[in-house]
């Protein structure tokens, strides 16, 4: 892992300060090809020079509906203590969601931000992604057939996809998302 000179714009840093701690997001660099991921965490000194600090797993699900789900199941790796995970979701039907997904298959590494609790301090690394992992996330994206950047549009709400969210969650839970497919 390499550290990065990667930033983020204050509005994206603000909203992270209202996320839970060891939550993991996507943070879309406009303007770029490039995606972060961001972390707040207890302790930014459990996290420096771990040898790696984050696992990420892509999951793609259809509801008898045809609707799709993309679940993220994320684990953090301190250097001290157990490690940290969770599972987030990403609707393709919306067009932030869609271009993240499409950012995320061309990526070859990921910049992963881990901020301190208080977001006043930060550890930013590049994390190389396996040419396997990489080709397991395009063809699991492919299958969405996911439109072309602004065909899609960000709907407020989408019953479908809060249908299919809900039916996937009662079929899997994060355990099942974090398994190697």
């Amino acid at each position: 892992m390499q550290p990065t000179g990667v930033v983020i714009n204050r509005e994206s840093w603000l909203l992270l300060r209202e996320e839970p701690v060891y939550s993991v997001r996507f943070i879309d660099r406009e303007g770029t090809q490039e995606l972060a991921v961001v972390s707040r965490v207890e302790d930014l000194d459990w996290f420096i020079e771990a040898p790696l600090p984050l696992t990420l797993r892509l999951s793609t699900w259809q509801s008898p509906e045809q609707i799709w789900v993309v679940a993220i199941g994320y684990q953090l790796h301190p250097t001290f203590g157990g490690s940290k995970g969770g599972v987030f979701y990403l609707n393709p039907r919306q067009a932030s969601d869609a271009a993240l997904l499409h950012k995320l298959v061309r990526q070859d590494k990921l910049t992963v931000i881990l901020l301190s609790d208080d977001t006043e301090l930060h550890y930013t690394v590049s994390v190389p992604l396996s040419p396997p992992q990489l080709e397991r996330w395009q063809a699991a994206v492919a299958r969405l057939g996911l439109p072309a950047a602004g065909a899609l549009s960000d709907a407020e709400e989408d019953p479908a996809f809060d249908r299919a969210l809900r039916a996937f969650q009662e079929q899997y839970g994060p355990d099942d998302v974090l398994e190697e497919n």
